[in-house]
């Protein structure tokens, strides 16, 4: 795929995004204007940029919903439950309608007859039905000679176009911004200007040299016509009115030398009235039975007098020129692969900086140190800047998961009333793609097999409307990401007795409540007592986790009966760097994430009697668990006299971890150990120190899991 269609798809992805969110909030609060222009734009930019592209399908589809939906906006139709439903599929059906116009697929029969259903619907639910113009087929116009001609709106319009030298640089194809008079009408005259091509030897292959004279038949109002070119308004000079207005003629022609002439020559019969009628300035209409094959002269005799004022062209000249601005995008789309790049280049600067502060302090050269903390403090700010631009909110994401609710709620008979909060969270563009798979999946299931139905809830005194919940926000250098319902809970006794039975524990196992839950991520323990084809409480929950331990994170349920449960996920804010505690234990230095670090307490005497031969201490009242970092990676003891403890958080559990030596914060750059060393419980990465050595990443997590357990 070339980077054009590259950026197509996903200009595309982002409109649809817009339009689903727009439409899943029309059908929680109601429809409102900015809704409704939100559909519009989203539908009016995919046609426009698809039929650039030549995707007539894509292109016919979408001119009929933003026909309807044009309608919508200007009040002439009522949007209705039923509607908001229709453009959902339709959503859904552009999607398809992209990916096959991408991939160079035909539409398989299946397709088109789905396509030409929606058509149907679309245009039934169209004002005047019966007289809606036909779809994008480039049909010749026709007069219905049972129509009263007074019922006529259509005008013939002369646009005048000169591109200009830099027309090339916007990326755009002229030919395919003159294929788009066809979805609005007929061209009756089209003239190339090429006075200004010059000779061949000061020719410059980049720059623009031609223009174009059109006679346009249409029924569309000056501000849709205008609307073909908004893609290029700076790259064109551009002049819209219509054919009979003879001051606009003259005003033409006298701005380029022999243009009079060659419209003459080319039939443009307005042309031939400049200097002798001047007077007979009027705004005129043309008759829609103009054959294509009349000569202008003979259309001109079927024009007749139009009742807008000559000052209205004139308000809708000043409007084109102020809408020129309104073009302009202020946002900047890059490939998410050259940022990737950067953050790696940084990573390795970030290393070798490293090793210039080390072999500063070394030195004892001052001057040297100083010039490596101002580039320490530089990476550090440029690393943020772009790590800033990987970090979106979870709401634009998260939002889709509404239509998801709303589908499969539907589906199961079942009422849900679902809530986002936390939507302003950020988090790594990459971390939100890769969780959005577990997170879809665990809100079927609490739909599907959490939440009962709504007679059942009613009979247990809930209201009939099942409450989802899916909650963001940041803790301890973490994102928490949690899942909640209040259906029936998970059936403890049943997961047990399944687990025995699977052999996963032994029946004399004493298992706490929350150990208990977590086994229904053991792969194939459901307890659902209907399999659905939405979802097993169970089925595909190890893939879930595993999903979420790629991405190191963890993940943990809480349930009560008849209550709900709650699945908590904890993620790391970013996968590429972080701030880091340097420490040494034996003869290797280890990195402790510094967001997890609640503070460093040497391990002295009075501490090492208050812990006899027990691994706790008593700190300011409260017992904290410590685990010895020499003994979990079976290191030697090291030469140092030292010993100390660093306190670290992980959601709601605390313990102390025994090291040697504290070296301080280290910008830490992480880096992948391996297949060998990928299921090294405790550590998660590695990273590359200014000396060279190599430093390993804790994995706070697993190591106080390990202490857990350790402890029951």
């Amino acid at each position: 795929m070339n980077e054009e269609l590259e950026l197509f798809v996903e200009d595309v992805d982002e409109q649809l995004t817009f339009m689903e969110n727009a439409l899943i909030h029309m059908q929680e609060n109601g429809a409102d204007e900015e809704s409704i222009g939100a559909l519009f734009r989203a539908m009016h930019t995919i046609k426009g940029t698809a039929g650039m592209f030549g995707f007539d399908d894509v292109v016919g589809f979408a001119h009929i919903a933003e026909n309807l939906l044009s309608d919508v906006r200007d009040g002439k139709v009522k949007l209705s439950e039923e509607m908001i439903d229709i453009f959902l599929q339709a959503k859904d059906h552009t999607q398809t309608l992209v990916d096959l116009a991408v991939n160079n697929e035909p539409l398989d029969e299946d397709t088109r007859a789905k396509n030409n259903e929606l058509l149907e619907i679309l245009k039934s639910m169209l004002p005047g039905a019966k007289k809606a113009k036909p779809s994008l087929q480039a049909e010749q116009i026709k007069q219905d000679e049972t129509e009263d001609i007074n019922d006529s709106s259509q005008r013939l319009w002369h646009i005048s176009i000169r591109l200009k030298p830099h027309f090339f640089s916007s990326g755009m194809d002229i030919i395919n911004i003159l294929s788009f008079f066809e979805m609005l009408g007929e061209i009756k005259k089209l003239l190339l200007i090429d006075t200004k091509i010059p000779h061949i030897k000061e020719l410059n292959p980049t720059e623009a040299y031609v223009g174009y004279e059109v006679l346009f038949l249409t029924d569309a109002p000056y501000e849709e016509i205008e609307e073909i070119f908004e893609f290029v308004l700076d790259d064109v000079e551009l002049e819209i009115f219509l054919a009979d207005d003879v001051s606009r003629i003259e005003a033409l022609c006298a701005k380029e030398e022999g243009l009079r002439e060659e419209l003459v020559f080319a039939g443009f019969d307005m042309a031939t009235r400049v200097g002798t009628v001047a007077s007979k300035k009027t705004t005129t209409q043309v008759a829609p039975e103009m054959p294509q094959e009349d000569s202008l002269k003979e259309s001109a005799n079927a024009i007749k007098k139009d009742e807008t004022p000559k000052e209205q062209t004139s308000t809708q000249e000043e409007k084109k020129t102020l809408k020129k601005p309104q073009s302009k995008s202020f946002s900047l789309r890059v490939d998410s692969s050259k940022i990737d790049q950067l953050i790696n280049q940084i990573s390795e600067m970030v290393i070798a900086n490293a090793k210039v502060s080390q072999r500063a302090d070394m030195l004892d050269d001052t001057e040297l140190s100083e010039s490596a903390t101002i580039l320490s403090d530089m990476l550090e700010e440029i690393r943020t800047g772009v790590m800033n631009i990987r970090m979106v909110q979870v709401g634009d994401s998260f939002n889709k998961f509404k239509r998801i609710v709303n589908d499969v709620a539907k589906k199961v008979d079942k009422e849900i009333d679902f809530e986002i909060i936390g939507g302003e969270t950020e988090l790594d563009k990459m971390v939100v793609e890769k969780i959005s798979d577990p997170l879809m999946h665990m809100l079927r299931n609490s739909i599907d097999h959490g939440v009962e139905k709504p007679q059942e809830r009613k009979a247990l005194g809930k209201s009939p409307k099942g409450q989802v919940t899916l909650k963001t926000y940041p803790d301890a250098g973490t994102i928490v990401i949690e899942i909640s319902d209040d259906g029936r809970g998970l059936p403890k006794e049943k997961i047990l007795a399944k687990a025995i039975a699977n052999g996963l524990v032994s029946e004399n196992s004493n298992l706490s409540d929350k150990e208990i839950y977590n086994l229904i991520f053991e792969a194939g323990l459901s307890t659902a007592e209907e399999v659905s084809d939405i979802s097993g409480r169970g089925v595909g929950m190890d893939v879930v986790k595993s999903n979420i331990e790629a991405l190191r994170g963890t993940v943990e349920i809480d349930s009560k009966p008849g209550e709900g449960s709650l699945f908590t996920i904890r993620l790391p804010l970013t996968l590429a760097i972080i701030d880091g505690f340097l420490i040494q234990s034996g003869n290797t230095k280890y990195i402790i994430p510094l967001e997890m670090i609640q503070e460093c307490i040497e391990l002295d005497n009075h501490y090492k009697k208050e812990m006899g031969e027990n691994e706790f201490i008593n700190l300011r009242d409260s017992m904290l668990p410590l685990l010895d970092v020499r003994t979990y990676f079976h290191e030697e003891k090291s030469q140092s006299q030292r010993e100390n403890i660093v306190v670290v958080r992980y959601g709601e559990y605390k313990i102390g971890m025994m090291v040697d030596e504290l070296f301080g914060e280290f910008q830490t750059v992480i880096k992948p150990l391996g297949e060998v060393f990928s299921n090294v419980p405790g550590i998660s990465g590695g990273t590359i120190l200014g000396s060279g050595e190599i430093a390993l990443i804790f994995d706070i997590p697993k190591l106080m899991e390990h202490k857990i357990k350790e402890i029951k």
